[in-house]
């Protein structure tokens, strides 16, 4: 046990000084009063822009001049159409008139030969009925002097026929030909004249396409033209970026709508130039049909004067071998009036025929 004990530790008292902290007060300090400057801050505003807006651009109408001559040209090569498609009309009409008649001159030739073929017939039949009447012998001499005559008179007439028939088909051929040839020249005049109105109205269109398209084009630059103006109209005067684009951007469509405007003059231009082409190409083109329809009418009228003539010839071959017939008939018959008589005037029987009565002949 160590029994300690911390001593007692006393603080010995500070000796009185009877110190007093002064009082201390700040100075009034007053700032003097600044002079009176009446200072205004001056009123700013920004210069007045100048208008940037596009010039009106011209309205790119066709000019009358253009207009007029493309109206003209297209007129016109209506009328050269119309009047192509009548003179084919009236063509169709000729030759369809042409080949009725030919049809009806064919059929009239048919029925006069069957009319004189039936006449031939029953003269025929009077004598063979006159010869039977006066008896088997004079009968059959009838039959032969008349079968001997028909078969002459048959050739005579076949023989004209195929003639006739050469002669038409040779005279068909030439005509076939000269219509042929007469087409062709009118098809290669036709086809040129045409090959050159189809250019120029491939020009003409094209033109007019090409102002109508700068017309679309300014009418576009317009509007957005219109657009950008009012765009930089509201913007912040003091946001100068975007001020200088869009000013940059009024200023490079106000140069591409001046530089669609001279090119839709010269597509102006173009257009009144193409249509004077368009109109010299058709008034080529219908002088051209005119010439063409000429050498075919010309072909067409030669080769019908060509058959014309083969068909009189050939009618006139059987015309001759009609009357050569005739005569032939004409004259069995008085072959074969003379053998019944004689038959019956005497009785006898002719050479190689039968014993039979007389009998009066009928005279046809």
């Amino acid at each position: 046990s160590t029994d300690f004990k911390v001593p007692d530790f006393k603080v010995p008292a500070m000796p009185s000084t009877d110190f007093k902290v002064p009082d201390f007060k700040v100075p009034d300090l007053k700032v003097p009063a600044m002079p009176s400057t009446d200072f205004k801050v001056p009123s700013f505003s920004m210069p007045a822009m100048p208008d940037l807006k596009l010039p009106d651009a011209p309205e790119m109408k066709l000019p009358p001049a253009a207009d007029k001559a493309a109206d003209d040209a297209a007129a016109k090569a209506a009328a050269v159409k119309a009047k192509a498609k009548e003179a084919e009309e009236a063509k169709a009409v000729k030759d369809a008139a042409a080949q009725r008649a030919a049809a009806d001159k064919a059929k009239a030739a048919e029925e006069a030969k069957a009319a004189a073929a039936k006449q031939r017939a029953a003269r025929e039949e009077e004598l063979r009925a006159a010869a039977a009447a006066s008896g088997d012998g004079a009968s059959e001499e009838v039959q032969r002097i008349l079968a001997s005559a028909k078969a002459e008179s048959e050739q005579v007439v076949a023989d004209a026929s195929a003639a006739g028939r050469q002669l038409t088909s040779a005279a068909k051929a030439e005509a076939g030909a000269l219509t042929s040839e007469a087409a062709s020249k009118a098809s290669a005049i036709r086809s040129q004249a045409e090959g050159v109105a189809s250019a120029a109205r491939r020009e003409a269109s094209g033109a007019k396409s090409e102002l109508s398209s700068l017309r679309s084009e300014i009418a576009s630059l317009e509007q957005r033209g219109a657009a950008t103006q009012a765009e930089y109209d509201k913007t912040f005067f003091l946001n100068f970026g975007k001020r200088g684009e869009l000013k940059d951007e009024v200023k490079r469509l106000k140069d591409d709508a001046a530089r669609a405007t001279k090119k839709a003059d010269k597509a102006a231009k173009a257009v009144d130039k193409t249509a004077g082409d368009l109109e010299k190409a058709e008034a080529s083109a219908a002088k051209a049909g005119e010439q063409a329809a000429k050498i075919e009418a010309d072909a067409a009228a030669k080769a019908a004067k060509v058959t014309a003539e083969a068909e009189k010839q050939a009618a006139a071959l059987s015309k001759k071998a009609e009357g050569e017939a005739a005569k032939v008939l004409k004259s069995a018959e008085s072959k074969a009036k003379a053998a019944a008589k004689a038959a019956s005037s005497s009785g006898s029987v002719l050479p190689g025929a039968a014993v039979g009565g007389a009998s009066k002949i009928v005279k046809p």
